[in-house]
């Protein structure tokens, strides 16, 4: 097929892509004509772009990031930020608000093990230390995690749907050594006895079942956290072997079974660390199981030490080995010392988020701390413990050109361009006026701005908001003859029939 002659039909074609340049306000303005480019001069050396709509893949589910460990902290922060809003209230905003923020649509509420108890010393930062809602096998206190719990519940207000309960060890009642993390023993390091299998899955489900009746619309169970590293220290966390994993989830899901309330809550697995290398022994106990098989549809794996090629090998694998499942990625940050406020990280984020996309088709796309202290290229928003100031990093904008645009239901189409320093992803899906539109977005890689064109109506008005070093989703309109992506730069283009 002739890429410049498909019938969008009702698409009619926007598509489209964007263009700007300087400007840090939020106004709306053509960036062609704001950077002195005649229109003879655009028409020169144009990169194409093509889209094909009729070419789909994946359905998107979400758009998230976690609350561990900030929000226990975090979520107490009542002092004023604005004249309106509280540090928590401003923190929730740019979150989880779509017109304000970056309106992520799932969200993980970390489970703690009890490790704020004098109990687990090997974890020596207060951040990185939970609180367990357990006073005696069947017994609870709801007003602990108090602050996490208010963070959760505000997202859940701004309708986040898709909301995850995610465990990094058992509670410290039920481990080995009475602390939520490991000791290594002959190599191995797993924390969780198989006669406390049931009392586990008991505790976890009980919580869950206290957070249905609240309201919180849990989706997802996760009481397994990449099993596959040792968890000596540091932080809550449990190893299991690959046959200890499998055993365990076959205890989640007979418990499952006598929990009428939770029959639409999906459990969540193997949340192994990465997609290849040490994966792969986890990968090949679920497939030998004829449970595992039979019982889960969808795989969560986490994209962290993994490069474009150990993705690549990994969908050839789960090719090779015919398998059925929907592909989730639920955790990833740059492991990488030194905090960057920069493009250069919000750079590497928009490319993890390609990568999983097309080489994957993941469907849902989650990020791990949303606020971080560290001196580290963590969180989307930094924060300093002793004066409470709130800075925000690119990381934010850049995950709000995928969050805030590409909606729960909004099914991947096939898009390219002829430049490889360009990434591109479509997208279409209704919005909330009832039109169907068309989302690209352009990850320029490039230290050069690019001109681009797309066959359709020269007159046609494109709105594209764009992040650079000197844009935040900046707001631009421009015609579909003048289309200039600025330099290290991601720009959404929105379209609406």
């Amino acid at each position: 097929m002739n890429q410049h002659v498909i019938n969008f039909t009702r698409y009619t074609l926007l598509l489209l892509i964007i263009s700007l340049v300087g400007c840090s306000n939020h106004e709306e303005q053509n960036l062609s004509e704001a950077n002195g480019y005649k229109k003879e001069e655009m028409m020169k050396d144009k990169i194409e772009l093509a889209i094909f709509p009729e070419k789909i893949h994946q359905t998107i589910e979400s758009f998230g990031a976690s609350g561990a460990w900030w929000s226990q902290d975090v979520g107490g922060w009542t002092e004023n930020e604005t004249e309106e809003l509280t540090k928590r209230e401003y923190i929730a905003e740019l979150l989880f608000d779509k017109n304000k923020g970056i309106g992520l649509t799932s969200y993980r509420y970390n489970l703690g093990a009890g490790s704020t108890a004098e109990n687990s010393s090997k974890i020596t930062d207060p951040w990185r230390r939970a609180e367990s809602f357990e006073l005696a096998p069947g017994e609870y206190d709801w007003s602990r995690d108090k602050k996490a719990q208010w963070m959760l519940n505000t997202a859940v207000e701004y309708g986040v749907e898709d909301i995850y309960l995610f465990v990094n060890s058992p509670p410290t009642r039920l481990t080995k050594n009475g602390s939520a993390y490991g000791t290594m023993v002959d190599g191995v390091s797993s924390n969780l006895d198989p006669e406390n299998y049931e009392a586990f899955a008991k505790y976890i489900y009980d919580v869950s079942e206290y957070f249905v009746r609240e309201g919180v619309p849990i989706t997802h169970i996760s009481p397994i956290n990449e099993p596959q590293w040792e968890w000596i220290e540091g932080q809550e966390g449990n190893h299991y072997e690959p046959d200890e994993m499998v055993e365990l989830l076959k205890v989640f899901v007979e418990e499952k079974e006598n929990r009428s309330l939770l029959s639409d809550v999906s459990l969540s697995m193997p949340e192994l660390g990465e997609w290849g290398n040490s994966s792969y022994d986890y990968y090949d106990a679920i497939i030998s199981d004829e449970l595992m098989m039979n019982y889960f549809d969808t795989w969560e794996i986490h994209s962290y030490w993994t490069s474009q090629f150990a993705k690549e090998d990994f969908s050839l694998w789960y090719e090779q080995n015919n398998l059925d499942v929907e592909l989730k990625m639920t955790e990833w940050t740059e492991m990488v010392n030194g905090r960057d406020y920069t493009m250069d990280s919000a750079l590497n984020l928009a490319n993890q988020i390609y990568e999983d996309m097309t080489i994957l088709d993941v469907s849902v796309w989650q990020y791990w701390i949303a606020v971080s202290t560290y001196d580290y290229r963590d969180g989307l928003i930094y924060v300093e413990l002793d004066t409470q100031e709130i800075t925000i990093p690119k990381r934010l904008w850049v995950m709000g050109n995928f969050s805030k645009f590409v909606r729960p239901g909004y099914r991947r189409i096939e898009s390219h361009t002829d430049d490889n320093e360009i990434n591109t992803l479509s997208y279409v899906g209704i919005n909330e006026e009832g039109k169907e539109e068309i989302i690209t977005i352009l990850i320029n890689n490039s230290n050069e701005e690019k001109q681009l064109k797309m066959d359709i109506e020269n007159s046609t008005i494109l709105t594209a908001y764009v992040t650079d070093e000197e844009n935040d989703l900046s707001k631009y309109e421009y015609a579909a003859d003048n289309i200039l992506v600025p330099s290290r730069s991601i720009v959404t283009l929105v379209y609406a029939d």
